[in-house]
């Protein structure tokens, strides 16, 4: 049964799209090149009817519309292919192997859309199956949002921070993307993932957050920056004896003196007592 819906379905999905290129072919029809499209958003900027873009998220691609199809602009070819579809239709159905020729000629189209629809289907099962390892991938491996410290959350606020109140979530994430902290892998970001990030360590993400030139977008405040981690501590201070004082602060009480004249220095060990018997 399974198999039978396959084989329809490729001779179906191979139909439609031998019938959409003949056609295309006969009618002498192709993509819209881009020059076109380029004079259409002159004419448009130039009018101030342009279509402002939707915003994006950091590392995607606009999406931009599949291609119309338009008439060539040499009309006569098309005219010529269909008389040449017509002479050739009259020449068959003059000679005597008419149906012989018919019958070919549809069981030809019939095995290129049976061909054309498997082939489709093996496309489309490749593109699945490597659609499913990437998955399995992103979940073999979490995305950092699910991974920072708020220390490296502190040290990515206070680096992108410029002016103004406080962050956009759009530069954070671009950041992220392009100079991640310090043991955080290189991930794509989105303005979703890094308020996820913000919600699990408690930080508030706010609406208004101005930022000159772009103005108000959501954003984390700079009332609202975790602090940077306390820096490591150093060693114990050495302490200092001055010229003429003695040194009596090691534990074997050794006598260390230093002089003006000199870096001459004078060791006294200590006296153990005898021990008596």
């Amino acid at each position: 049964m399974v198999r039978w819906i396959a084989f329809w379905t490729a001779v179906w999905v191979g139909w439609g799209r031998l019938s959409r290129w003949t056609v295309d072919w006969l009618c002498n029809t192709k993509p819209a090149s881009p020059e076109p499209a380029k004079e259409e958003a002159a004419s448009a900027a130039a009018t101030g009817e342009s279509d402002e873009q939707p915003e994006t998220e950091p590392g995607e691609q606009p999406s931009t519309p599949a291609p119309k199809r338009t008439r060539a602009a040499a009309d006569g070819s098309a005219a010529l292919r269909w008389a040449g579809l017509l002479l050739t239709a009259l020449a068959v159905k003059a000679l005597p192997e008419t149906t012989t020729i018919t019958l070919g000629a549809g069981a030809a189209w019939v095995l290129a859309a049976i061909a054309l629809g498997y082939a489709a289907a093996r496309s489309a099962k490749q593109a699945a199956v490597a659609s499913d390892a990437a998955a399995e991938a992103e979940e073999a491996q979490p995305h950092p949002s699910q991974t920072m410290t708020l220390d490296q959350v502190a040290q990515v606020l206070h680096a992108v921070y410029t002016e103004g109140s406080g962050v956009h979530l759009a530069a954070l994430a671009d950041h992220l993307i392009t100079d991640p902290p310090e043991g955080v892998p290189r991930a794509p970001w989105k303005s979703a993932d890094v308020r996820t990030l913000m919600g699990r360590h408690g930080v508030r993400v706010r609406s208004g957050v101005r930022v000159p030139p772009i103005g108000g977008r959501e954003g984390v405040h700079q009332q609202d920056f975790p602090p940077l981690p306390s820096p490591a501590p150093s060693d114990p201070p050495v302490a200092v004896v001055a010229p003429g004082q003695g040194a009596n602060n090691n534990t074997n009480n050794t006598t260390v003196t230093r002089h003006h004249g000199g870096a001459q220095v004078t060791v006294t060990p200590p006296r153990q007592p005898a021990e008596r018997t």
